[in-house]
């Protein structure tokens, strides 16, 4: 028997990366391991501002990317002023996180809708994949727009569908101290 209607679940949404993962290896055998091992797992990249607080509570607008990343015609009538937008492209439960398969799934925004969402005044933008722009440069470059805009992309949480049908908030916790630009996260769902 389900839950009755109404009644609210919590899930802690992280990935945690333990010794024997293949991310935790590539990143212990980086030059610089501090900084590789802050981008590993789900974690909020912060290259050149940071956010103002070390814990939020956020209201989240899910879409789903399961069948392709939004268009901008897709994002009319959201309300994200202040709220966490959540991609779910199901890249974490299709693929697992890490895989090769992982990597080569596309699930870059276009820049024109970036700053569209960006217009609508996101906190935060959290994406159950390696992020918002494509491997490399774009990547950053995409990070970076957003810290201008004073928001920030949490990166690799894990999804599913019953969580995001049901999506209501989120509870963020980050690492302030880490000296990587890539600071952990503690990502808690509240669904119903």
């Amino acid at each position: 028997m389900g839950r009755p209607e109404g009644i609210l679940k919590t899930e802690c949404i992280s990935l945690e990366v333990g010794e024997s993962h293949p991310a935790y290896q590539w990143a212990k055998r980086q030059s610089d391991s501090v900084g590789a091992f802050g981008h590993i797992g789900t974690h909020i990249d912060c290259y050149e501002r940071s956010p103002d607080a070390s814990r939020y509570e956020v209201d989240a607008v899910v879409i789903d990317c399961t069948q392709g990343m939004p268009e901008a015609g897709a994002l009319a009538g959201l309300d994200l002023q202040g709220r966490a937008l959540v991609l779910y492209t199901a890249n974490v439960e299709r693929n697992g996180y890490g895989a090769p398969a992982y990597g080569k799934m596309l699930t870059c925004l276009e820049e024109r809708v970036l700053e569209q969402l960006l217009e609508m005044g996101p906190a935060f933008i959290l994406v159950d994949s390696y992020g918002i722009g494509l491997h490399g440069e774009q990547h950053i470059a995409f990070d970076k727009k957003c810290e201008a805009s004073g928001c920030f992309v949490i990166e690799n949480v894990f999804l599913n569908r019953e969580i995001c049908a049901g999506l209501i908030s989120l509870s963020i916790s980050i690492d302030m101290a880490s000296l990587s630009t890539g600071k952990r996260c503690e990502v808690i769902a509240l669904y119903r």
